[in-house]
């Protein structure tokens, strides 16, 4: 092969297909479907619930939990509304999401006269496949965005460090049914969009802008920032931004269509609470205590040795960096990304449970791992025209705290990092064990959740001691 075919090889879709590769022989290699308490379980109950209690039971009200049916019931967290009613905890962006997969094997078992009810085998394998499509769609185009702005070998390996480095992809591998590998796909989806509306804002793409906006708010309310990156992007001064002030004046039907089919997305779901509460807009989560805006851990978000973005998908530090090389290199990008990240990051790091349950990092910041890879892919490009000393010395440091990230996983599936209670002590004791050290477990902590309900929290080398209070 000569150096110009070599030349006319576009790495980035190479690097496209491998991840995705990589992720269905991962998914087919663990087979997580066939294991009745993995897929459905947790957080995934009341995303589903609305799919089955519709299609299957025919009753929103669950009242066919009183009859004996209780495997929708089973860890499904449901709430009694003001009208007595048991109401589903989560919004029903997620069960849309599911929709295509869920009604194909539905319709086949029955056709086929196998029991469709809902959480067999067939079911939680639909799921999987659900994930790792949202996944492809999502990587599809944050690479086409991607190589408009940036070489195809650095967006190459920014697909490569963004699928296969980081907790996004024990996200679609292991519990594909969480909504973060959907997140990163519609946020992913959302950039590529908004970019072609500036450049042409045409009706269709202000319908599809719409329509995004209100899936990515329904799958997870707090989303709804990405409405940020639409007001921003790619403004890079005062005098540009006010200038996008009379451009989305003039554009007027573009921005009215663009609320409406966000509305359109929306109008199920406040059905659905008008009918089990009496008002279309409920607060589902009654015994949270919420968020803390006051009392944010950014700290802890970021470098807590229980969940700390930082600690356990350390790549992204890089991702950071680039963000303040983009003001050099693509300052249009970088006030929209700045802003939108820091106000999402205040937000994370306000809801009272801020290590967010039993999980594998940070997950929330998943959801816009889109984004960060405009700061890699900016940290990346900034290396490649960097003096050949001292970019070898980077990449070799980028090489190995990437091999680190991918480590975590390896290490997190074998359970030598804890899914809540890890401490810096618990780290190091299996740091080069796949599989926990014997004395693994006598060095973590527990968060104190009764404390945390409070928006109290104890720092990382503390020890709980409820009696404190």
């Amino acid at each position: 092969m000569n150096k110009l075919s070599i030349k006319k090889i576009d790495l980035s879709k190479w690097a496209l297909f491998i991840c995705l590769f990589i992720v269905f022989y991962s998914d087919f290699r663990f087979s997580v479907w066939e294991n009745e308490e993995r897929v459905i379980i947790h957080d995934v109950l009341p995303f589903y619930a609305y799919l089955p209690a519709t299609i299957i039971y025919h009753d929103l009200s669950l009242e066919f939990l009183k009859h004996g049916n209780d495997r929708l019931g089973k860890n499904f967290w449901g709430k009694k509304g003001p009208l007595d009613k048991t109401v589903i905890t989560a919004s029903s962006g997620m069960s849309i999401l599911y929709f295509p997969s869920f009604i194909i094997t539905h319709s086949a078992l029955k056709l086929l006269g196998y029991p469709a009810n809902g959480y067999s085998p067939p079911y939680r394998f639909a799921l999987v496949m659900s994930g790792f499509f949202y996944l492809m769609m999502g990587a599809i185009f944050l690479r086409k965005f991607l190589v408009k702005y940036f070489p195809k070998p650095v967006v190459a390996i920014t697909l490569l460090v963004t699928i296969l480095a980081t907790n996004l992809l024990w996200y679609v591998t292991i519990e594909p049914g969480m909504s973060h590998v959907y997140s990163f796909a519609l946020i992913s989806i959302f950039i590529y969009i908004i970019d072609l509306w500036f450049e042409k804002p045409k009706i269709k793409y202000a319908i599809i802008i719409g329509l995004l906006t209100g899936i990515i708010s329904l799958v997870r309310p707090t989303n709804i920032v990405v409405v940020i990156l639409f007001l921003l992007w790619k403004t890079d001064s005062w005098e540009s931004l006010k200038t996008r002030f009379f451009f989305l004046l003039n554009k007027w039907p573009n921005i009215i269509t663009m609320a409406f089919m966000c509305f359109v997305v929306w109008v199920p779901q406040m059905l659905y609470w008008k009918y089990v509460t009496g008002v279309f807009f409920y607060y589902s989560y009654p015994d949270s205590q919420g968020f803390f805006f006051l009392n944010p851990q950014f700290y802890g978000t970021l470098f807590s040795w229980r969940k700390g973005l930082l600690i356990y998908t350390p790549v992204m530090i890089f991702a950071i960096i680039g963000f303040g090389i983009l003001y050099k290199s693509k300052k249009e990008f970088f006030w929209p990304v700045v802003i939108y990240s820091l106000i999402n990051w205040y937000i994370i790091s306000s809801w009272w449970d801020w290590w967010y349950g039993g999980s594998f990092g940070l997950r929330p910041f998943i959801d816009s791992y889109g984004i960060f890879a405009i700061g890699l892919v900016a940290f990346l490009t900034w290396v490649f025209k960097t003096i050949k000393l001292k970019r070898t010395f980077l990449l070799v440091f980028f090489t190995l705290i990437t091999l680190l990230s991918a480590w975590h996983y390896k290490r997190y599936y074998n359970g030598s990092i804890h899914w809540v209670a890890m401490t810096r002590e618990a780290y190091f004791n299996s740091f080069w064990r796949a599989h926990p050290a014997p004395d693994f477990y006598q060095k973590l902590r527990d968060p104190d959740y009764k404390l945390a309900r409070k928006g109290i929290y104890k720092y990382e080398d503390e020890a709980i001691d409820s009696s404190s209070e």
